[in-house]
């Protein structure tokens, strides 16, 4: 069979996807082509029909015990290589278009909330308010407060410097150069948001260590003129022991950014523009009812 997938692998290179993104469509794409020749012998991937795509996800599912978020991951990479293959005229029908993503049913009392509540959000904050160390609590609290109000990524948060910081009136502009998938961007830390940040500024520009006057970086340690990714995952492992919270990531706060945002009220195109997502369907977790809401609502009935 002809090789798909290299052509594929570098259209998606060209697009700038990240490099977890290009192996996870890439093992995906395998996957699929490997099934339909071991189901169909001599496949000739033109003939792929929406009916060898509902009978694939009915083996993920049946066979492979995938479960529904996974099947939906493997359907997105699927939706874009034969959109890539219909673009380049390799084939003459894309067999995904009318392919939809596995709704989730989850069941009540289920662990799968991604984000804190507001209440562990204040639980978290008010340990790190705690911290008897100025530098690292005008720092950690700055930190936090750019992935909590502005969702940026731990990446994003440890590779910013400190010209990336730019004073909009009252508000804060924060200049992302390396985004996910390489994009640039820029986000805001909103007046109410950005207290803790300008603090850390005014502290940041006041140090006297060599190291620190010649690093670029807006975040850096006391011994380092950097602060590395694993840094701040072990300062909120600190806290979240402190707070007696488990699985605090960086990730969750960013969660939660997009979770505040709808519990706001926020309509679920401008939370996906706020969260640099590039499919809908990735923000439409955050709309959905958690377990908490739906139980609260019971107990309203």
């Amino acid at each position: 069979m002809q090789n798909y997938i290299d052509p594929f692998v570098r259209y998606l290179y060209e697009e700038a996807k990240d490099q977890k993104t290009i192996t996870a469509y890439r093992t995906t794409v395998a996957h699929f082509l490997n099934w339909k020749e071991e189901r169909d012998g001599n496949y000739n991937i033109e003939e792929t029909r929406p009916i060898d795509i509902k009978e694939y996800t009915s083996y993920l599912k049946h066979q492979c015990k995938r479960k529904p978020t996974t099947i939906n991951k493997y359907i997105a990479a699927l939706k874009v290589f034969f959109a890539f293959l219909f673009a380049q005229g390799m084939v003459k029908n894309n067999p995904m278009t009318r392919i939809k993503i596995e709704t989730l049913v989850h069941a009540i009392g289920a662990n799968l909330t991604k984000w804190l509540t507001k209440e562990e959000q204040d639980r978290f904050i008010s340990y790190v308010q705690l911290e008897p160390n100025e530098f690292k609590r005008l720092r950690n609290l700055a930190i936090i407060d750019l992935m909590l109000y502005s969702g940026l990524r731990v990446h994003e948060v440890a590779a910013l410097e400190i010209n990336d910081i730019v004073a909009k009136d009252k508000d804060v502009q924060v200049i992302i150069r390396e985004g996910k998938g390489n994009k640039f961007a820029t986000v805001m830390l909103v007046q109410k948001h950005a207290k803790n940040l300008r603090k850390w500024l005014r502290y940041r520009k006041d140090l006297e260590k060599k190291i620190h006057k010649e690093s670029s970086q807006l975040f850096v340690s006391e011994r380092s003129p950097y602060l590395s990714e694993r840094a701040i995952q072990k300062m909120l492992t600190k806290y979240a022991q402190l707070a007696n919270m488990e699985n605090i990531t960086p990730h969750r706060f960013r969660h939660s950014f997009c979770k505040n945002l709808a519990s706001a009220g926020t309509p679920i195109e401008i939370i996906r523009k706020l969260a640099r997502h590039e499919s809908i369907q990735t923000t439409a977790i955050y709309v959905d009812s958690s377990q908490e809401e739906q139980v609260e609502a019971l107990r309203r009935m």
